[in-house]
């Protein structure tokens, strides 16, 4: 559930080392909580967007999206941070989340949590 407070880490910091193959990490909180703060560091003028996807399923993969087809993924900008609302997590409920890159390997931290 949203809270309008500003965001509150509730559970460890996850670290998305992407590249151009589909990876996937294993979330739970310390409380049940369904938001994500996503925060790349990677400079805005020579990084490249990390595309993610939120799922209570393993088998469930993120695609970047091109001119001809759609694909499940949200981009996180260079040098931004986003927080995504997706399934609920805690410790006896995971959040699967895929990722991947088009170049490079950028970072992105994750965090589940509360809040604005």
């Amino acid at each position: 559930m949203a809270n309008n407070i500003a965001f509150q880490p509730m559970g460890k910091t996850y670290m998305l080392s992407a590249n151009t193959s589909v990876q996937s990490v294993t979330v739970s909180a310390d409380s049940p909580v369904n938001q994500y703060l996503f925060i790349n560091h990677e400079k805005e003028s020579t990084g490249v967007p990390v595309y993610v996807r939120l799922s209570t399923a393993t088998g469930s993969n993120v695609a970047i999206a091109n001119a001809t087809t759609a694909q499940y993924g949200i981009p996180i900008p260079p040098a931004s941070q986003v927080i995504l609302t997706g399934p609920q997590c805690s410790g006896t409920a995971n959040c699967f989340i895929t990722f991947i890159s088009s170049s490079g390997t950028p970072a992105v931290y994750v965090t589940p949590g509360e809040g604005l």
